[in-house]
């Protein structure tokens, strides 16, 4: 009990050390020269740790500090989150982001779950790449495969391609926006990051890299295809991938995204204009801070031995969904924004 208790304390110190010295790098030359976010940075550092001590890393997994911190801090930085936003921020986006969202979740997944059976995977391992593509990346596949009861190595592996290819994107997405090579402003970018990123920590952390509006708006965005999640989890325990019917209905409701209700609870509540510039500095605080310790522990996660023992078909599918995510975010954002 004692051991338990010291490694839990011991995990915790190392998350919080790497996030703190990720916003203390971010802040000094040339990081804050370039005006590199401390989520970029703490991507990489935790990478870095994941690497280099395994011991580490698997003292993190059994005190269950890196689930925590990927899942419910992450959340609850996301939900902090919305007190830098407002309503009339949300109504920006109009019918133009709802559709733009549905069409690149239900689009993503189905194109995913059949070109995944054409290059030899099963349906269960394309079904969760596809969903983890589609919506909100690592959640998004551990809650499809509850629905369609899939096993621990097809749900780490999608976990895994996801976590790559949004990394990639992470970084990339910023470097794109600097020169100007799809000639977006920062509100189009903002709606091309939201679109075509994975998870919800890497929409975030590209979107601080590229600029507060294109933060804002990519969040929204991102939430508004975290929210699909509920009537995809339906439309996905409707394809007989050996669902569980008797706890279909408890699965979904068990999977449904509540954070992102609460996320836009804060949204409305930061709009009646109440809270203080003091008390919206705190929170502000502790957003960054929640949210560079989900980062550091994302980046713990991307191990190089993982991904070696994945093999090449769930990477290849991957890879096609994140040239379909770039090329059809880039053209409904280029017409319709």
């Amino acid at each position: 009990m004692k051991l338990a208790k010291k490694r839990k304390i011991r995990s915790w110190l190392i998350i919080l050390f790497l996030a703190s010295f990720s916003i203390l790098l971010s802040k000094i030359p040339p990081f804050s020269t370039f005006y590199i976010s401390p989520l970029i940075i703490a991507v990489v550092v935790g990478a870095i740790l994941g690497n280099i001590s395994y011991k580490n890393v698997l003292m993190l997994r059994r005190s269950h500090v890196l689930a925590l911190s990927t899942k419910q801090i992450l959340r609850l930085g996301i939900i902090l989150f919305g007190f830098k936003l407002s309503i009339a921020d949300i109504s920006q986006v109009g019918v133009v982001g709802i559709f733009l969202s549905f069409f690149i979740v239900f689009s993503t997944f189905f194109i995913g779950y059949y070109l995944g059976q054409k290059i030899g995977l099963d349906r269960k391992s394309a079904a969760l790449i596809s969903s983890g593509s589609s919506i909100c990346g690592a959640a998004a596949v551990l809650a499809a495969g509850s629905v369609i009861k899939a096993k621990s190595d097809q749900i780490a592996i999608a976990v895994s391609t996801v976590v790559v290819f949004g990394t990639i994107g992470m970084f990339v997405y910023p470097l794109i926006f600097g020169s100007q090579i799809l000639a977006f402003s920062e509100l189009k970018m903002g709606f091309f990051t939201g679109a075509s990123l994975h998870e919800v920590a890497h929409v975030v952390g590209a979107g601080s890299a590229i600029g507060e509006v294109a933060q804002a708006n990519a969040v929204i965005i991102k939430m508004l295809r975290v929210l699909m999640l509920a009537p995809f989890l339906i439309v996905l325990s409707s394809l007989n991938l050996e669902v569980s019917n008797g706890k279909k209905l408890l699965n979904i409701r068990a999977s449904f995204p509540y954070f992102a209700l609460w996320f836009l609870f804060a949204v409305s509540f930061n709009s009646i204009g109440i809270l203080s510039d003091f008390l919206l500095d705190i929170i502000y605080f502790i957003d960054i801070l929640l949210l560079t310790i989900a980062m550091s522990a994302l980046g713990v996660t991307i191990r190089k031995d993982v991904l070696k023992n994945a093999g090449k078909k769930p990477f290849i599918l991957a890879f096609i969904l994140f040239v379909w995510l770039f090329l059809s975010a880039f053209c409904l954002v280029k017409f319709l924004i």
